[in-house]
């Protein structure tokens, strides 16, 4: 019995236990604040190579032509994995003389004339472009629902004319 109550009274080593607790918390937590970093740096490249991409657009106008522009945004974008970039445009051939207006929702409306200001709000009618990039991402710790899913996007439109 006299044993048991000299270890019990024996405090040598908590402070070992002790920082073994708290680096373990300290650990966790900065591995989730590495996963959310990581997250948004993804997003601020991916989203960089689509702003790229639109001023490209602008500076070259395309035409039918949207190739250079996706592979710009796939090349440009730096991300984990190479991201999906769809181009659509307000007719079926960029710049084609054809104008729309965009809606709220971000959807062409064609427009009678061009560089006439759209019903309903401060835009003017044109020849629009419309970039999007979406990549995947695997989140490592934090659950990808915190993250907004599983997939990152992009978007950017851009008016040619």
């Amino acid at each position: 019995m006299k044993h048991l109550l000299a270890f019990i009274r024996n405090t040598r080593g908590v402070a070992t236990i002790e920082f073994a607790l708290t680096s373990l918390f300290l650990f966790g937590t900065i591995m989730v604040a590495l996963d959310f970093g990581y997250n948004i740096q993804q997003r601020v490249k991916l989203g960089q190579a689509v702003e790229q991409g639109s001023i490209l657009a602008f500076n070259q106008q395309p035409g039918a032509n949207t190739t250079p522009i996706s592979n710009y945004v796939k090349a440009a974008a730096g991300t984990q994995s190479t991201p999906t970039v769809t181009i659509t445009c307000n007719t079926s051939s960029c710049g084609d003389g054809k104008c729309s207006c965009i809606n709220a929702s971000g959807n062409f409306v064609a427009a009678n004339t061009c560089n006439t200001a759209c019903p309903g709000s401060s835009a003017i009618s044109g020849n629009y472009m419309k970039i999007v990039a979406t990549t995947p991402y695997q989140a490592v710790i934090v659950p990808n629902k915190w993250l907004g899913g599983t997939s990152i996007t992009s978007s950017a439109v851009v008016r040619l004319r």
